[in-house]
């Protein structure tokens, strides 16, 4: 089994006006609704959520942002999260860190998690890293993820597939492989 991972597609990264924007997460929703919408349906379609309490010590490092409750926490409008999607909140970097994402995903018997969405030099890379850690097969769906910059845009992807051995593929190449 395979699954969609959606990193962080939240209004205070993917927003002009939210609280840690990051310049032209807009260019990357139209391709990353496609693919939801090519997964949904075939595959589980899993969305993660930045939720920090106020005092959240990671604010240290980077504004407030993702505040449990608060609008910005919230998925983009544009990919449509429904109630048969699935939901993990998440206090750090990595997806899988204090949440039950890998109990979620073996009840659902995947194997394979593709992945997507924003900071692909920091959530996107960290999630996919713990993925492929705990023995799935990962997938960056490059066309579908977005950096605070292109070099370290370039430098994630590198690094998730010489480090993580993550196939870095379009979201065309991901619609052919549901």
């Amino acid at each position: 089994m395979k699954a969609l991972v959606v990193v962080d597609m939240q209004k205070d990264f993917c927003y002009k006006n939210g609280a840690l924007y990051i310049q032209g997460a807009e260019e990357i929703f139209k391709t990353t609704r496609e693919a939801v919408k090519k997964a949904r349906g075939r595959i589980p379609v899993i969305f993660t959520q930045d939720w920090h309490r106020e005092d959240d010590g990671e604010f240290k490092i980077w504004p407030k942002h993702c505040i449990a409750g608060s609008e910005g926490a919230e998925i983009i409008d544009e990919l449509e999260a429904t109630q048969k999607d699935y939901f993990v909140r998440k206090r750090r970097y990595s997806a899988f860190f204090g949440t039950d994402l890998d109990l979620l995903l073996r009840e659902l018997k995947v194997l394979e998690v593709f992945v997507c969405g924003v900071a692909t030099n920091i959530c996107v890379l960290h999630t996919a890293g713990d993925a492929a850690i705990r023995g799935y097969r990962v997938s960056v769906l490059q066309d579908c993820t977005k950096a605070l910059n292109d070099y370290d845009y370039e430098y994630a992807l590198r690094h998730m597939k010489n480090v993580f051995n993550a196939n870095i593929i379009s979201s065309k190449e991901f619609a052919r492989l549901l």
